[in-house]
């Protein structure tokens, strides 16, 4: 729930940004795409902030509606929400820019070939080879797995910087 706020944050972001570039205000779109994803970074601090108190209520939770809730599972679910902490900070600077920001300009392919590529060619095959290969404990291959956002913010910064993505692709009504 809490990732989907930061999912509609980036589309009220991509809503505004977009409007500023179909009225020819591509300045004021690159200066708000920055204030914007500025604060999606805060919004990613509180959220996960926001997990963290929620830790001990879900523990407490899960005990009482799971009888059969193992010390071992308890431990995992405990770490896996500490990572979410983390996760969701990435996850919201990276939605913001890739499914708010740069849609707005026209620019979804880049967002597709990052996401798949991360994903696909790089965090799935570490999590494989952890898990499979080297055998790590369940909680560093979840710690791998949670890596996707953080391994393609330098990516996603650069081409960010580019401002490909500031540009009006709206046409005139003939």
């Amino acid at each position: 729930m809490v990732a989907s706020f930061c999912w509609g944050v980036a589309a009220a972001v991509g809503i505004i940004i977009g409007g500023l570039l179909g009225s020819g205000k591509l300045d004021e779109a690159k200066r708000l795409g920055g204030k914007y994803t500025r604060f999606s970074i805060v919004i990613g601090i509180g959220s996960g902030l926001f997990i963290m108190v929620l830790i001990p209520i879900v523990l407490h939770l899960v005990d009482i509606n799971a009888i059969s809730m193992t010390v071992v599972a308890r431990r995992y679910l405990k770490w896996m929400l500490f990572m979410a902490c983390y996760y969701i900070i990435g996850n919201s600077l990276n939605s913001t820019i890739i499914a708010g920001i740069f849609p707005a300009g026209g620019d979804t392919k880049f967002g597709m070939f990052c996401d798949v590529i991360t994903l696909w060619a790089v965090v799935v095959p570490m999590g494989a080879l952890a898990a499979f290969v080297f055998n790590a404990p369940v909680l560093v291959v979840a710690f791998i797995l949670t890596l996707d956002e953080f391994v393609k913010i330098p990516a996603v910064y650069h081409h960010y910087m580019k401002y490909k993505w500031v540009k009006n692709i709206t046409r005139e009504m003939d």
